[in-house]
């Protein structure tokens, strides 16, 4: 019995460390590694939403995987060193990985010097222009300009264009080193708007700054899925008069956090939420935070939304009991089988051990008419020696299970008698009990 005992023991404790090792793993947040480019203002708020998460005790970490720009980091999802990327839908997207979420619209802003008088893009021609480069861009803004040049026919080197960081600007705008500007980025953003008003104060007394058109915007956007047609609007750079004067069209872009197809669509969906959820607490310290915003969730996009993001945007999130139903069935019916063999085996041993006490009870009362009839001392050692195995097997915890009240005191009184017989036939016979040699038992 007490094997028994140990067995069922065993298995309770394997399952109760089972179910302590899912527990944990379960309920231990989970770690994602985002490539961003290294000290741009994503990653500063990338950093912002883990502390908020951290704090908040949430399920999901981040962890930042700095790359030079968002060509780079595509490439790194790409090459799966990481679970999340922020990259630009103008450049090649990875093919592992679908949008979680729009972190910001970019527009092209090409915007010349005060008396200059450019109606279009293709006038351009023949011109130098300014590409301002920061952390975001790389060579990415070039490969835009290069993008928009295509649509116009506009061979290389027909526009000559030269890197302009921001604190350089007002320089080549004194040397009259470029003919107009090409910035991308939100247009409220510094890194558009600050250009913008440099631009406009290198020549007030001239008049207000040009901001050339790409009147092709919705046809270059047909032929280049990661691009979108926008408007510059009136005003949306302040002054008097309004900067632009009129609604500009321009071509645009989105910036955009992706997630690796391969994973976990709860992890998706529950990263997706917190960060919407987080935006607002985000945009007290980092205003880009204000742009992000939900993909759209129709099947026929061509930059496609992530599973895990679609469904908690649709309110078609998975439960626990949904996503694990399965397995949760397939347990209970392992658990149902295991504990129906456990009970049967002891079930088994229990009846096996009450029949051996049954057994020795029969031998007991047999060896007690047997004394009584006896015709030999030697018979009735070998009687008294079968008692005495009786009375060890009925102790042995091995050999029967715990017996009650009332068999205990059956079995004694049987072993008692049967010893009494065995004592008064010795006395009849009028003899001492024998030696008995081993291979008499």
């Amino acid at each position: 019995m007490w094997r028994l005992s140990l067995l069922i023991l065993a298995a309770a404790a394997g399952l109760v460390a089972v179910a302590t090792i899912g527990f944990y793993f379960y309920e231990r947040p989970t770690t994602l590694r985002v490539a961003v480019p290294h000290g741009s203002e994503y990653q500063k708020l990338l950093v912002i939403l883990n502390q908020e998460f951290v704090r908040s005790h949430e399920d999901i970490r981040l962890r930042i995987v700095p790359t030079t720009d968002e060509t780079a980091a595509s490439k790194t999802i790409s090459e799966d060193h990481a679970d999340l990327a922020v990259v630009r839908s103008d450049i090649p997207m990875p093919t592992n990985a679908a949008t979680a979420l729009i972190l910001a619209h970019y527009s092209v802003v090409i915007v010349a010097p005060p008396g200059k008088t450019f109606a279009n893009f293709s006038e351009l021609k023949g011109r130098t222009i300014g590409v301002v480069e920061t952390e975001m861009s790389g060579e990415a803004n070039r490969r835009l300009l290069q993008t928009i040049e295509s649509q116009y026919s506009i061979g290389p080197g027909e526009i000559k264009a030269i890197g302009v960081a921001p604190n350089n600007l007002a320089k080549f705008l004194r040397g009259r080193q470029i003919d107009a500007l090409f910035v991308f980025g939100p247009f409220d953003s510094p890194q558009v708007s600050g250009p913008v008003k440099i631009v406009s104060e290198s020549g007030a007394a001239s008049g207000a700054p040009v901001f050339v058109p790409i009147l092709e915007a919705s046809a270059l956007a047909e032929r280049f899925p990661g691009l979108d047609a926008t408007q510059i609007l009136r005003g949306a750079f302040g002054g008097s008069p309004s900067r632009p004067p009129e609604n500009i069209s321009t071509i645009g872009a989105t910036v955009r956090l992706v997630a690796r197809n391969d994973l976990d669509n709860s992890t998706v969906g529950e990263t997706t939420r917190l960060i919407l959820a987080d935006r607002a607490l985000a945009a007290a310290t980092v205003p880009i935070a204000n742009h992000i915003e939900a993909p759209s969730t129709d099947k026929g996009e061509v930059l496609p939304t992530h599973p895990g993001a679609a469904a908690f945007l649709d309110g078609e999130e998975e439960t626990f009991f949904d996503k694990y139903s399965d397995m949760i069935y397939i347990g209970a019916m392992v658990a149902s089988v295991l504990i129906s063999g456990l009970a049967t085996l002891a079930s088994r041993l229990t009846v096996s051990g009450f029949a051996r006490f049954d057994q020795l009870m029969e031998k007991a009362l047999t060896i007690l008419k047997s004394g009584r009839k006896a015709d030999s001392l030697e018979t009735l050692a070998k009687l008294e020696i079968q008692i005495d195995e009786i009375l060890t097997r009925s102790l042995a915890a091995a050999e029967m299970p715990k017996l009650d009240n009332h068999q205990l005191a059956a079995l004694t009184l049987a072993v008692q008698q049967a010893r009494l017989a065995i004592a008064d036939r010795r006395s009849e016979l009028g003899g001492r009990l024998p030696s008995v040699r081993p291979h008499d038992r």
